[in-house]
């Protein structure tokens, strides 16, 4: 809740007003009942009743009105203006007529409409020209994403030396991109064991002593492994688990 300081500020001036004379009261009252005068002749002389009690409502007294007197010098400075403060409010009050007539200045609704429509009419255009502009970078970007990812996934070879699919020769290049086309055959050919571990079928060790007659090997296929997945060695964990690595590994490779 926001505080409101002009209320703050009247608050405390009544408040020291209303307690200087309070006190004022309260010490003359107590002098009163501590003292009595006696007129002899043109003389007044004044007995006291407790001497000690007088002496400390005079004091009491003595500093209310110093403190009512202190309370009207900080009123008067705060309330009467610096010559800084008048020069400001005697400029802020030309800035806000109008040279001509004097009269105060009211901005017109209908320009800030024009300028706030003339800046949407610009941003749209401005939106329009942008997507123009990039729908051919697009294109081009998406193509050269393409052949990168052709690279990355074995093209480069012919298909004669294709791990899975060819009948050739196969070549260092398809090591790497049997391990990027064929993450899960790649595993468990390094393994020798199935994604959950068990150990492979009669028919999966003849499909492999094919592609080992046609030139894969274990130790380039892992040394494509280690180079790819940037590790010392073989981690010793369960089979599944390096196949997500290696999976999440060649997924950012192909995003890259």
């Amino acid at each position: 809740m926001p505080i409101n300081y002009l209320n703050l500020y009247l608050f405390s001036i009544f408040g020291g007003l209303l307690a200087t004379l309070g006190g004022i009261v309260v010490c003359y009252s107590g002098m009163s009942e501590a003292s009595f005068l006696v007129n002899k002749g043109m003389e007044i002389t004044t007995y006291y009743l407790d001497k000690n009690r007088y002496d400390l409502y005079l004091f009491g007294l003595v500093y209310s009105i110093t403190f009512g007197v202190a309370l009207l010098l900080v009123l008067s400075v705060i309330v009467i203006p610096t010559k800084e403060q008048i020069n400001k409010r005697t400029s802020e009050s030309q800035i806000g007529e109008s040279p001509v007539t004097g009269a105060q200045y009211k901005p017109e609704a209908t320009t800030s409409e024009e300028e706030t429509s003339d800046e949407t009419e610009t941003l749209s255009e401005s939106d329009e020209s942008l997507e123009i502009e990039l729908e051919p970078e697009l294109e081009s970007f998406r193509d050269a994403e393409d052949e990168k990812l052709v690279a990355l996934t074995g093209n480069a070879t012919d298909e004669d030396s294709d791990v899975i699919y060819g009948t050739g020769q196969i070549t260092d290049e398809a090591h790497r991109s049997f391990i990027l086309n064929s993450p899960d055959s790649a595993v468990k050919f390094l393994l020798r064991k199935e994604l959950d571990g068990k150990t492979l079928k009669s028919s999966q060790d003849e499909i492999y002593e094919g592609w080992q007659n046609r030139g894969l090997s274990r130790g380039k296929l892992r040394k494509h492994f280690l180079k790819l997945m940037e590790w010392d060695s073989v981690p010793e964990l369960e089979v599944s688990e390096i196949y997500e690595q290696v999976k999440d590994k060649v997924y950012e490779i192909k995003q890259s």
